[in-house]
């Protein structure tokens, strides 16, 4: 007898739907902000100009070309504070009061921005962004840990894949009301967009209880951890069990642990990662996937932009833009119906490939001015990106890493994978109006082609297995046999 609901039971649409609304919830202010103001880039620019012109003198096109790649990287290097945060918070304080937090701060940075584009002052909106920037990556921490502790271990995959999901959702709906003829023609109406569901969401986190592993294992609170459970997956055999056992489990967990390697552990958790092998290979493998989704984000928030600049004009590199985040919905919606049927190894590898084939194709038929041929070279990208890359990379970290170090795990790789994208983002625009779409092959294709040679050998199978497994494997131990999942499993 088990506790997990299925998929297409009540319960299980009912959880299904509470992770989408939460993935939602979290991605909206990120997502929504970065697309809406790539499809009106124009007005954005406008801006920008205007706030100098005012004040100073007038930017050129290079010059506002640049200023605008030093926000979009600005944004990336300061998710890395919020990122070091975030394990602190979420450990100590609740994944509740993480979430509430960040997406009550987010939503502050929202209306920071919305009345700086009243002003000429375009410092305001530019701090607005970057504390929003601050706060993305505890909300996206707090996102997963709520995703992962409050599914059941059957359908864990695919509710952790609505992480993805939704956030290409959320840029697809920016993407779309970003169109002049909808909210695009005023770039204050764009940044008031997210305030409203802001407050909204910071009310519905608040009402809503933490998560039962949190409130079991941190709280030792055991009535409040089984009204969680039947908060989240609804009432079910087994589950007073459950939380039996996941006590029983922490206990046991807490007996084979010496103090002095869980001093260590929380006094400094990422030097730990650092020293201990196997975490650290861990990490290794973790951002070398987290490579292959780097040309995303110049593709995400300037692809209209490198349209245009190829020689298309603005409506088609709009409506291509737009068209760009159908597809990777449509891919990410796929995803998470294969996500626990196809091998994650197999997928990541496999549309990695795809990916890095893809932008050299961009590269080659922009430089042979053949513009049909590199938007579908795009699309082609952005489909096996939906597909096997952006759903499963984030899931990885914490698949390669025991309980105790999951969350700074997670929180060490994603910080790591914001400096990466400063550096590139940074230098995509500039290498762009320079050697064209080239700088593709040179920042990320070859990057990716030796991160996939390294998962390739490296990268052990996690579909399917037991954590405890699966780090044995990195540790060098080989086991025959995989114990069969039991209900202590399902909290693991």
């Amino acid at each position: 007898m088990t506790s997990d609901p299925s998929l297409l039971s009540w319960n299980g649409v009912r959880l299904f739907l509470i992770c989408s609304l939460l993935t939602a919830m979290t991605n909206f202010p990120s997502g929504f902000s970065h697309t809406s103001v790539n499809t009106a880039v124009h007005k954005l620019n406008e801006y920008l100009n205007s706030s100098f012109t005012e004040r100073y003198r007038p930017l050129d096109h290079e010059e506002v070309s640049l200023l605008k790649s030093g926000i979009n990287s600005a944004w990336y290097l300061f998710q890395v504070i919020g990122a070091m945060c975030s394990p602190f918070l979420c450990d100590n304080y609740g994944r509740k009061v993480a979430f509430a937090i960040s997406i009550a701060f987010m939503t502050f940075a929202g209306a920071m921005q919305m009345l700086a584009s009243f002003t000429p002052y375009s410092e305001v909106l530019i701090a607005g962004r970057l504390i929003a920037a601050v706060f993305s990556p505890l909300s996206d921490a707090a996102l997963i840990l709520y995703l992962q502790e409050i599914s059941p271990a059957s359908l864990r995959g695919t509710m952790s894949s609505l992480y993805s999901t939704g956030y290409a959702t959320m840029c697809l709906l920016g993407m779309l009301l970003g169109h002049e003829g909808l909210l695009g023609h005023s770039l204050s109406v764009l940044l008031f967009v997210p305030v409203i569901p802001g407050i909204l969401s910071t009310a519905f986190i608040l009402w809503m209880p933490d998560t039962p592993k949190f409130l079991m294992l941190v709280k030792k609170d055991k009535v409040a951890a089984l009204k969680s459970l039947r908060f989240f997956q609804g009432y079910l055999p087994d589950q007073t069990l459950l939380i039996d056992s996941m006590e029983q489990h922490q206990k046991e967990d807490s007996a084979g642990n010496n103090n002095n390697e869980k001093k260590e552990e929380s006094s400094s958790s990422v030097m730990h990662i650092l020293r201990t092998s196997h975490l650290r290979k861990a990490m290794m493998l973790s951002v070398a996937a987290a490579i292959l989704t780097l040309p995303f984000y110049p593709i995400l928030q300037s692809s209209t932009f490198f349209f245009t600049d190829m020689g298309v004009d603005t409506k088609t590199s709009q409506m291509a833009s737009s068209l760009m985040m159908v597809v990777l919905t449509v891919s990410s919606i796929f995803s998470t119906m294969i996500i626990d049927k196809v091998p994650r190894r197999v997928l990541l590898l496999t549309c990695g490939s795809c990916t890095v084939i893809f932008l050299t194709i961009f590269a080659v038929a922009e430089q042979m001015h053949q513009q049909s041929m590199a938007l579908g070279a795009c699309f082609g990208f952005v489909m096996a990106y939906g597909i096997g890359v952006g759903p499963v990379i984030w899931s990885i970290p914490p698949e390669l890493s025991p309980l105790a170090d999951r969350s700074m795990m997670f929180c060490f790789v994603y910080s790591i994978h914001s400096c990466l994208v400063v550096v590139t983002n940074f230098s995509t625009i500039p290498l762009f109006m320079s050697i064209g779409a080239f700088s593709f092959v040179v920042l990320f294709a070859i990057p990716s082609a030796l991160a996939l040679v390294y998962l390739l050998i490296c990268l052990p199978e996690t579909s399917g297995r037991e954590i405890h497994v699966i780090i044995n494997e990195l540790k060098g131990f080989v086991e025959n046999k995989e114990p069969k999942a039991n209900i202590i499993s399902s909290i693991a």
